[in-house]
């Protein structure tokens, strides 16, 4: 069968209108050919927008990248000094074994306790072996006001250590080596 050319031209006219609602131009009626593709407003700009874009992002990152390398010297320098600084070493003296009876109503009650002074450099160490005496009673005295509860907790024993120190800075005062004894530290504690 033949096909006759009146069955052909609808076809044709279907294909020109599909082709011509994409681009929205006027399909032209002598079959000539069309325009490849109509220029968009603008479209020339677009490339200039994005590589100047991309500068600004480029720079505002370098920049940023310079100040937080490049930017901080000074304080880089603090901590540098902090770190290449060690932590200075207390010097410990062995403040030797205390026995006390405590202060109990009803019942007779001792504690034995050894203490170590930490001390802040090793001629207040000098200093305080020699006032042992001193020091010693003034520790002795301090820890012979104490009731067994009063140290049951250990909130109770951090504030015995500080009552501790604050006596033995007292016997040293007027020393060079005064206010020296900057904590103690039980190793050996025994309430019976």
């Amino acid at each position: 069968m033949a096909t006759k050319p009146e069955d052909a031209k609808p076809a044709e006219k279907k294909s020109e209108k599909t082709a011509d609602a994409k681009t929205n131009a006027p399909a032209p009626k002598d079959g000539a050919a069309k325009p490849a593709a109509t220029a968009k407003p603008g479209g020339k700009k677009k490339p200039l927008v994005m590589i100047a874009a991309g500068a600004v992002l480029l720079a505002g990152g370098g920049g940023t990248a310079a100040y937080f390398l490049l930017g901080n010297k000074a304080v880089d320098a603090e901590h540098a000094e902090a770190k290449h600084d060690p932590k200075k070493i207390p010097i410990f003296v062995d403040l030797e074994t205390f026995t006390v009876n405590l202060r109990e109503p009803d019942d007779e009650r001792f504690m034995q306790i050894k203490l170590v002074a930490e001390l802040k450099d090793a001629p207040s160490g000098e200093v305080l072996k020699s006032m042992m005496p001193a020091v010693r009673n003034e520790i002795l005295l301090t820890l012979g006001s104490k009731q067994a509860q009063d140290l049951a907790s250990r909130e109770g024993k951090e504030t015995l250590a500080r009552e501790i120190v604050a006596a033995a800075n007292k016997s040293l005062a007027g020393t060079p080596a005064e206010k020296s004894v900057e904590s103690v530290n039980f190793t050996h504690l025994i309430i019976q």
